[in-house]
C-alpha cells in the first residue's frame, strides 16, 4: 500500500531520510543510464558534475513529481538546486566514504529558532543497490542531534544500510549522518544521479549552473525551473499557473 504525502513527511521528519519507490520508470532508467555513459566519456573521476548542461535528458528530473512534491512538502515551495551530478562507481572500484553530513552550517549548540532543514539531497539509483554494490549507510534520527558525527569511527550504533531498486530515489536531510560502502561487486557498476535541494534564501557556495542550457532555462524556462536554478532570492511570488507551465517541459 502506498503512503500518503503526509505519511511520507512524518516518516522523513522522524528518520531524516525516505525511499521514494519507483521514482523513475524502467524506460526512464534505461534512457538515463545511456546518457550517463555518454556524458562520462573522458572522465577519470567517479563524479560527473553539471549534468543538466551536458544533456537535456536530466532536466525533467528537476521537477520529477514523486520527488518534487515531497521536497516542497518538506521545505516549502521556494526551493532551489545546490548541485546536480552523476556518479559511476565501476565494479570492484571506489573507496568507502566515511561518516559525514552535507550541511556544515549547523552551529553547536543549535539555537532554538534555527531554520530547518537548510538542504535535502536526492539520490536516484539507476542500478539495484545491494550490499556488494555499496549502499548508502545512515543513522536514522541523527539529523535531530544538532551535532556532527563522531570522528574516527567506521561504524556507529544504530546505523542501517539503505537498499534500493533501480529507479528508486532516496532523499535525506542535509544534517543526517551518512556514509557509503565501496562497490565490491565483480562485474556490475553503481550508477546514480544526485539532485541536491537548498532553501532559496541560501547563498550557493559556487555557481553550479553556469552552462548555456542552465542560463537559458533560468531566464526563460518554466517558473519552477527558473526558481530551482537560482533566478529568485526567496522574496518572489509564485504565479498561479506555475504547475501548468511544467506540462510543457
Amino acid at each position: 500500500m502506498s503512503m500518503t504525502l503526509e505519511e511520507q513527511v512524518e516518516q522523513f521528519k522522524r528518520d531524516g531520510y525516505f525511499v521514494v519507490k519507483r521514482a523513475l520508470s524502467p524506460d526512464q532508467v534505461s534512457t538515463l543510464i545511456d546518457r550517463v555513459i555518454a556524458i562520462s566519456e573522458g572522465f577519470t573521476t567517479r563524479e560527473i558534475p553539471d549534468i543538466i548542461d551536458r544533456d537535456e535528458a536530466f532536466v525533467p528530473l528537476l521537477v520529477n513529481p514523486p520527488v518534487f512534491h515531497l521536497m516542497r512538502a518538506l521545505m516549502g515551495p521556494k526551493v532551489q538546486m545546490e548541485s546536480v551530478n552523476a556518479t559511476r562507481i565501476k565494479p570492484g572500484k571506489g573507496m568507502p566514504v566515511g561518516w559525514h553530513m552535507d550541511s556544515h552550517v549547523y552551529p553547536d549548540p543549535l539555537p532554538p529558532y534555527w531554520y530547518f532543514p537548510v538542504s535535502i539531497n536526492c539520490a536516484y539509483y539507476l542500478d539495484e543497490i545491494t550490499l556488494e554494490k555499496g549502499p548508502l549507510v545512515v543513522v536514522p534520527g541523527s539529523h535531530l542531534s544538532g551535532k556532527n558525527p563522531p570522528d574516527g569511527l567506521s561504524e556507529i550504533e544504530g546505523q542501517i544500510d539503505v537498499m534500493a531498486e533501480a529507479g528508486d530515489a532516496v532523499i535525506f536531510h542535509g544534517a543526517l549522518w551518512h556514509a557509503a560502502k565501496p562497490n565490491v561487486h565483480p562485474t556490475e557498476e553503481r550508477r546514480a544521479l544526485y539532485y541536491n535541494y537548498l532553501q532559496s534564501f541560501c547563498k550557493n557556495r559556487v555557481d553550479n549552473f553556469a552552462g548555456e542550457r542552465s542560463r537559458q532555462l533560468r531566464e526563460s524556462g518554466p517558473f519552477y525551473i527558473q526558481q530551482l536554478l537560482g533566478k529568485f532570492d526567496g522574496w518572489h511570488e509564485i504565479p498561479a499557473d506555475a504547475e501548468e507551465q511544467l506540462a510543457n517541459l
